[in-house]
């Protein structure tokens, strides 16, 4: 559905040139609800106007339902654009107009007369829930149902593709998740392809199938959000998975006496990563059954990321030499990533 090849995108100005975009390629299957995630300048929302051409790319091509946008005159970028709908951060609803004469806009733009005009908004009143506020103005709406206006008049013009740049940013948590929430079911009856553009894991985490990481103008890492979460690379993509997970040392362990490398009598400590069915088993009951090892279990995380469930363990392991050794090899026979975090003495 999406395609991007080589996208490059530079600001000239008396400073110097800014490289905004740096040989950007992504790919967007149709159906897709894809993320795209990076600290403030890292070029993401430049990104994500490249794809409806609010943004024209210094180099590259730009491919959304089979056309090359960079190739269109202005009659077939009007037209092609009719089928990507945003939203935004600040809503940009006008002020002085009801919410359903908001949610017209673009249609009366089109030229579509009241009557069609009228078939089309009340169904996306409904499908946003915002029925009984058609007549209210802006002014008398929450963060919320503004930006649930938003999205009704993205939807308007029947897009194959919705754009979401910082889209929950500045809603409150609840809040987010009923945007989510709005945004995860109108994907699925409508199956539209959504691109999100965000700074904050824990959307990504709740919505996307997909997600990448830009840095500095650059794709650094992409993937299924279960590869991402469960083995990311960077350690830009360390610190969004980490944001929102427990994995931070307790203080009482970073006051420990810990070596990088194992000394005689010392104990290892282990984060121990659970992946889909090895969640279920029961592997520390094993090591102290089967391996005569203790194991002091310090911290402890289930979750389900894509429905397949996904554990981390912090714990620390206390025998003999020997012991420790076939224990640990135990452990990398059940194809689970192991993490020393170092030799307690």
């Amino acid at each position: 559905m999406i395609d991007l090849v080589d996208v490059s995108k530079t600001y000239h100005s008396k400073n110097g040139d800014i490289n905004a975009l740096k040989d950007v390629n992504l790919h967007v299957d149709k159906g897709e609800i894809y993320g795209i995630i990076g600290l403030s300048g890292a070029g993401k929302s430049t990104l994500v106007r490249c794809i409806n051409m609010l943004e024209v790319p210094s180099s590259g091509q730009v491919i959304v339902d089979e056309k090359e946008m960079t190739t269109l005159n202005s009659i077939q970028l009007r037209k092609a654009r009719q089928k990507i709908g945003m939203i935004f951060q600040h809503f940009n609803l006008l002020a002085c107009r009801t919410v359903y004469d908001n949610i017209a806009f673009p249609l009366e733009i089109q030229g579509l007369d009241k009557a069609t005009i009228k078939a089309k908004v009340d169904p996306l009143l409904e499908l946003v829930g915002l029925t009984d506020r058609s007549n209210h103005y802006p002014s008398q709406l929450s963060g919320g149902q503004k930006q649930r206006v938003g999205i009704a008049r993205a939807l308007a013009s029947d897009p194959k593709v919705l754009l979401c740049d910082e889209a929950t940013s500045a809603l409150d948590p609840q809040t987010t998740e009923s945007i989510l929430t709005l945004l995860r079911d109108i994907n699925k009856r409508l199956h539209l392809t959504i691109v999100m553009i965000t700074h904050q894991m824990q959307v990504v985490r709740e919505i996307c199938d997909k997600v990448a990481v830009i840095e500095n103008g650059e794709i650094i890492e992409q993937g299924t959000m279960l590869d991402i979460f469960t083995n990311p690379q960077t350690a830009t993509t360390k610190e969004f998975v980490n944001s929102i997970q427990n994995t931070k040392l307790p203080d009482m362990i970073k006051k420990m006496n810990m070596s990088s490398t194992y000394i005689d009598g010392s104990h290892p400590l282990l984060r121990l990563f659970f992946i889909g069915e090895s969640a279920g088993e029961p592997v520390i009951s094993t090591l102290i059954k089967k391996y005569d090892v203790e194991v002091n279990i310090l911290v402890a995380n289930l979750e389900s990321i894509e429905d397949t469930p996904y554990g981390t363990l912090l714990v620390e392991l206390t025998g003999s030499g020997d012991k420790l050794h076939t224990a640990m090899a135990y452990l990398q026979e059940k194809n689970l990533r192991i993490e020393v975090i170092g030799y307690v003495a």
